[in-house]
């Protein structure tokens, strides 16, 4: 009898311990999870914030929990391709940036917050290396030029590039400073050359032209703004010099062309004829589609906006849209149900719209 005794004891302290051995086990796993949805959650607000270097350690910390999870897996992939384009950016890499964020739209099982950050980061990489190659060849071309007769829309581009907003186009500094060097040296040796006038190009825009040409010049110009209404600032179009319109003329009449090519060559000369110095991203060849914003210029121009300014810390920007001509960014505040649109014309137009539709505010950046 005692020995039963003992038997039944036995079995019951066993029976005890598995018993907790198991309910330990569910909660461990359950702690598990619990750091594991935690870090995933954590990362995914980072994302929402643009803050990707945290996003990428909450990942880290999610796949310590679960090494194997695919999801954590995917979700890091996708954070690292953002942070390597973003810094082959900054360090002038733009051909291998538009590869490698590529590649991060095409990951799989990822989050759809971040394909979507990566798929608006694709975009302006690929207007930002469209604005590098057509600066390289510009600068190219014209430092093979020998007579002085360089293109003044691009020196005066050069000499125009902020490098701290467009680092992707640093690799190609050396060369814009020499350009700038080159033509600054032949045109102070032209100027020294003659004391009437101060270069060939400067002569012939300030060459005085007969009453009948003026006319002439005059009319072309009007007819240039009329043929292609909206595209034209009549105020910029004034100050082209009359022989420049005169000289666009007989080269438009001696290759068969039109008004509208008159009017194409004198913008290559003087850009600021255009309506906006901007075109669309699949056009990079247009007069002025150097100066089109990419997304992050843009974000940069709503300081120009009060109700940015004064609300600033408490505006979350939610996504970005390219347009023909402009940037849309959706926007909400924290912790608030009011949102709307900015939105920045590459023409000088900044502006703020509710949810509903009512305008907040319109102002110009340029």
């Amino acid at each position: 009898m005692k020995n039963l005794w003992k038997t039944i004891s036995l079995i019951s302290v066993l029976g005890a311990l598995a018993v907790g051995l198991a309910a330990c086990g569910k909660q461990s796993t359950s702690h598990q999870n619990s750091g594991y949805d935690s870090a995933i959650s954590n990362g995914l607000n980072a994302v929402a914030d643009n803050k990707f270097d945290k996003a990428l350690t909450y990942f880290d910390n999610a796949l310590t929990q679960k090494p194997k999870d695919t999801k954590a897996k995917a979700y890091r992939k996708q954070t690292q391709a953002y942070l390597d384009t973003q810094a082959q950016l900054k360090a002038g890499e733009v051909e291998k940036a538009v590869t490698t964020v590529a590649a991060g739209t095409k990951i799989t099982g990822g989050a759809k917050s971040l394909k979507t950050k990566l798929s608006d980061l694709k975009q302006t990489a690929k207007t930002d290396l469209a604005e590098y190659r057509q600066l390289k060849q510009d600068v190219s071309d014209q430092l093979k030029v020998t007579d002085g007769s360089y293109d003044t829309g691009i020196i005066k581009q050069c000499q125009h590039i902020n490098w701290q907003k467009k680092p992707y186009l640093k690799k190609l500094k050396p060369d814009v400073n020499k350009l700038l060097k080159q033509a600054g040296q032949q045109s102070n040796s032209s100027s020294s050359s003659s004391s009437a006038t101060s270069s060939s190009s400067d002569s012939t825009a300030t060459k005085t032209v007969s009453s009948a040409d003026h006319k002439k010049a005059e009319q072309m110009r009007h007819n240039i703004f009329e043929a292609d209404q909206g595209t034209y600032v009549w105020s910029e179009l004034e100050k082209v010099p009359d022989t420049v319109v005169l000289q666009a003329e007989n080269q438009s009449e001696a290759a068969g062309g039109d008004v509208g090519t008159t009017g194409s060559i004198i913008a290559k000369q003087y850009p600021n004829i255009k309506s906006y110095t901007g075109a669309s991203s699949d056009d990079p060849n247009s007069p002025g589609a150097k100066d089109y914003l990419n997304a992050d210029e843009a974000k940069q121009e709503l300081s120009a906006l009060d109700f940015y300014n004064k609300n600033q810390s408490h505006i979350e920007i939610t996504g970005q849209k390219e347009l023909d001509d402009a940037w849309e960014f959706t926007w909400s505040f924290k912790g608030g149900s009011m949102g709307g649109t900015f939105t920045v014309e590459n023409k000088g137009i900044v502006s703020a719209e509710s949810s509903n539709g009512n305008q907040i505010e319109m102002k110009t950046w340029r």
